[in-house]
């Protein structure tokens, strides 16, 4: 492993010893602050020189307040200077991580995380949430647990990342695709012919028939004609640029269709790569607040331990489904699917239905 990697993954087994260390202060908040303050200072290590790591009140324009956090990292770059010169309070457009500090995590530690970022979220929070904790009170997985405690867990979870050391690390995530990426005119045509829709290639075929049918010529007079010739000529330049061209079916314009992909990604301890759970934690946290992905130097080559175990797709109606979730990973590809579609242009109603477990076949109700 190299030298950063090296060093940081030494930081991480102080951080584990110093919570060792401090189950044995007596003071219940003293305890927390030590450890808040230990963890704090290892994602400093991590993040670009522009991002501050504090402990305090978040604070939007209407003078709504957060809880009190145990850690905010925020953008110091994009705040005017007045703000600076008094930062009691961290306005929310600057926050960009807010995390919550579990000496260890249990039931009541849970919904109180829970209760303290959905206040943060319900005044305008955008940023990550993270719960970390430094044990547990649970042997099984922690992301299953959670899933029971959040109804929102498959698309708008309150909280986006747990971490529990020496045990695992989850995070949300959601990637928005065109379905023209996935699917061209000519297929998305012949499909829509499949569901009772208009077949373009009859009308090509009608077209060169006419001009090969000698009876039909006869009767043409010259105008006739070269009106036929044109129509076969344009309607041939149509099918070979059909990709290339914008569809417009009921209103909607095919290359304008969006689709979100929703996932919980968990990785687990890994005996072969110490403190893997916290290193991927810290990555994560790097790659997102960093312009390059420096987080790679932190986990080297261990990706493939990554597994997605929750799902969930929703059109760009906020139609929602196939959400599945296994705790032991999805055993199937989650990035290949099939879809139907249902319009009404009178209703202007428009609905995708997802299917990725069965994607053999390709349907359409149009």
């Amino acid at each position: 492993m190299g030298i950063l990697h090296t060093k940081i993954n030494n930081r991480i087994t102080c951080l584990k010893q110093e919570y060792q260390n401090n189950k044995d202060v007596n003071h219940q908040g003293m305890k927390g602050s030590f450890n808040e303050s230990e963890l704090s200072e290892l994602i400093e290590k991590v993040i670009p020189t522009r991002y501050i790591v504090t402990k305090g009140i978040v604070e939007n324009s209407k003078d709504e307040q957060s809880n009190e956090t145990d850690i905010i990292v925020y953008d110091n770059d994009i705040l005017p200077r007045y703000v600076k010169n008094d930062l009691s309070f961290i306005p929310i457009e600057a926050v960009k991580y807010v995390f919550e500090v579990k000496s260890s995590l249990n039931a009541t530690e849970l919904k109180t995380t829970i209760d303290k970022f959905y206040n943060y979220k319900k005044m305008g929070g955008i940023s990550p949430t993270v719960l970390f904790a430094f044990s547990s009170d649970i042997q099984g997985n922690e992301l299953e647990r959670y899933k029971k405690n959040d109804q929102n867990f498959f698309i708008n979870p309150i909280i986006s990342v747990i971490c529990v050391s020496d045990k695992s690390y989850s995070f949300k995530t959601v990637e928005e695709h065109f379905l023209k990426d996935f699917f061209t005119n000519e297929k998305w045509l012949e499909l829509w012919k499949e569901n009772g829709g208009m077949n373009v290639n009859e009308a090509f075929d009608i077209a060169d028939k006419i001009l090969t049918d000698n009876e039909v010529l006869e009767k043409m007079n010259r105008a006739q004609f070269a009106l036929a010739i044109k129509a076969s000529i344009q309607l041939d330049g149509h099918m070979r640029t059909l990709n290339d061209r914008n569809l417009i079916m009921n209103d909607i314009e095919f290359n304008k269709i969006k689709f979100k992909i929703h996932k919980w990604v968990q990785v687990e301890t890994d005996d072969n790569i110490k403190n893997f759970e916290i290193l991927s934690f810290l990555s994560g946290i790097s790659n997102t607040l960093s312009k390059e992905a420096f987080g790679k130097y932190l986990l080297k080559n261990g990706n493939e331990n990554f597994k997605v175990c929750a799902i969930c797709y929703e059109d760009m109606w906020g139609n929602i489904s196939c959400e599945d979730f296994n705790k032991d990973g999805l055993n199937y590809d989650v990035n290949s699917f099939s879809f139907s579609y249902q319009s009404d242009s009178e209703t202007n109603t428009h609905e995708m239905i997802f299917n990725i477990k069965d994607n053999k076949s390709l349907e359409r109700n149009i």
